[in-house]
């Protein structure tokens, strides 16, 4: 039985990018350095649950990271190999408030037709210090330029924010972040002395981290509100203060002042 998607709009494009993932030089080579990357930063990150939602790029995550379990979150029933499949959309997860350690967004905002409220489902079901990884294209790069063709030529085109923008959007959620990394500034084309030139370009480019690559990787933390806690008894205790009063009327000596007892502990004293 075939079993449809109640997320048509976004189960098309994360079938669509998964696809151009497996056929294009380019998104071979994003996936390459794409798992490298992030095996970097998720040997970091130590954990119950991780969540992993957006197109299926060929990343192997079974391998990836130190979480006890991970999640896919998927438009339709299916199975996925090393992961627990769970069916939901992006902008509204199945999961409950502080409850996954990682999530990792396989260029969700780029499939999702509501990516502010990916962004604010994220802040939600991640725990306080959580760790959020953000893949996402760069409008401001080769791709960029092939989808102002495309525009032109009046063809769909996949939405996509500059890491400024999306630095924007997570601080504004309150998470932390620091410096995007940029993958795979250019296309790996041609042969022989060509190809090892462009190759030798492009690995300095990635040394530099020029921000010209096709796709760029954000790490943010969930920050946590400081809550003072003084631990402190406050008792209110009476105590006196001295107010000055005017001159004696009638022959009788008024005192200059007069102590009298008040109920603020906090107030100045005298």
């Amino acid at each position: 039985m075939n079993v449809t998607s109640p997320f048509p709009q976004e189960s098309v494009n994360r079938d669509a990018l998964g696809q151009w993932y497996k056929e294009k030089a380019m998104g071979r080579a994003l996936t390459e350095q794409l798992s490298d990357a992030l095996n970097n930063r998720l040997e970091q990150v130590f954990g119950y649950h991780m969540l992993v939602t957006g197109a299926d790029i060929g990343l192997d995550f079974s391998r990836l990271g130190k979480t006890q379990r991970i999640f896919c979150l998927a438009t339709r029933p299916s199975a996925a190999p090393g992961f627990q499949p769970v069916v939901g959309m992006s902008s509204e997860l199945p999961f409950a408030s502080d409850s996954i350690d990682a999530l990792v967004l396989c260029h969700t905002l780029n499939v999702s037709p509501t990516p502010h409220e990916v962004l604010r489902e994220c802040q939600r079901v991640l725990v306080p210090n959580g760790h959020l990884f953000v893949v996402s294209f760069n409008p401001l790069s080769l791709w960029g330029v092939g989808r102002w063709v495309n525009h032109l030529l009046r063809r769909k085109n996949l939405p996509a924010a500059s890491s400024r923008k999306m630095r924007d959007w997570l601080a504004l959620l309150g998470f932390s972040h620091g410096e995007p990394q940029y993958l795979a500034p250019l296309v790996p084309v041609g042969r022989g002395r060509l190809r090892a030139m462009i190759t030798a370009i492009e690995r300095w480019l990635r040394k530099q981290n020029a921000p010209i690559g096709n796709a760029y990787l954000i790490h943010g933390r969930k920050r946590v509100s400081a809550r003072l806690d003084s631990g402190l008894n406050i008792i209110d205790k009476p105590r006196l203060i001295a107010i000055p009063l005017g001159k004696s009327q009638g022959g009788v000596t008024v005192p200059r002042q007069v102590k009298v007892k008040v109920d603020d502990p906090w107030g100045p004293q005298r």
